[in-house]
């Protein structure tokens, strides 16, 4: 359970995902929320991650902990990148420095499964949007109830047009923040799923920034619910609470 004085909490969504998909994570925040979906009006106007995360540093400016799901944990850091301020702290769930398998970066999804994948949702995105989203809950110890949580955003469709979701498809392609991650100046938690089989679990790999912290949630899928998501609150609270005692030794 998150208590105490945390402040304000961004939460960035993902890939054709509604950011109140993720309200399990961020349910109990002791203050204010707002969450941020990857919708059209967001990014139709953008060309890139950066773009995004800069976009919403312009919206909200003001000292806030910002958390990102999948691509939204992208979003995230290339926020706190910036150094404006608006960044305190990082949390990431299921996200990744890079998306895709490259020499360095084996744990990526290979490139033949993400290119007809690709090619899918080019053809019939409703449907692959829809595998999507039953991937996310694939492997996920309590996957019954997980998929019974599913069915009501399966019937809302996807919160983007056919076009984003391709831009979006191009970003997690070519977008490479493994530079980024490792030479990173603010506290960041990287959160990942045992079970997940979207983004496989990169907790060794070496390039890690030392401020940064990553750790596994047992039995957790991609889409982080129920009792995974209350595992993620507590992890979530402890890097918290640290970084409060930090601050207050460094002040």
């Amino acid at each position: 359970m998150i208590s105490g004085s945390v402040g304000r909490l961004v939460v960035v969504g993902g890939w054709g995902v509604r950011s109140e998909m993720l309200s399990d994570l961020y349910d109990s925040w002791p203050g204010e929320v707002t969450p941020v979906s990857l919708d059209d009006e967001l990014m139709t106007g953008c060309d890139s991650v950066r773009a995004v995360a800069d976009e919403l540093l312009g919206r909200f400016p003001m000292p806030a902990v910002w958390m990102g799901w999948s691509l939204g944990a992208q979003v995230a850091m290339a926020a706190a990148a910036r150094h404006t301020g608006a960044v305190t702290s990082v949390i990431t769930v299921g996200g990744f420095p890079r998306f895709t398998e490259t020499v360095g970066w084996l744990t990526g999804m290979p490139q033949g499964d993400f290119e007809a994948f690709a090619r899918g949702v080019s053809r019939d995105p409703a449907r692959y949007w829809m595998h999507f989203l039953l991937l996310m809950i694939n492997g996920d110890a309590r996957e019954r109830q997980a998929r019974n949580g599913l069915k009501f955003w399966l019937e809302q469709g996807p919160p983007v047009s056919s076009e984003n979701l391709v831009k979006g498809l191009d970003w997690l392609r070519r977008e490479d923040y493994r530079s980024l991650w490792g030479n990173f100046g603010v506290p960041a938690l990287h959160l990942m799923g045992e079970k997940d089989v979207v983004v496989r679990p990169w907790r060794e790999w070496s390039g890690l920034s030392v401020r940064s912290r990553a750790g596994v949630i047992p039995g957790m899928a991609h889409w982080p619910t129920g009792e995974a998501a209350n595992e993620c609150q507590q992890v979530i609270a402890e890097f918290l609470v640290g970084e409060r005692e930090v601050g207050q030794w460094m002040s």
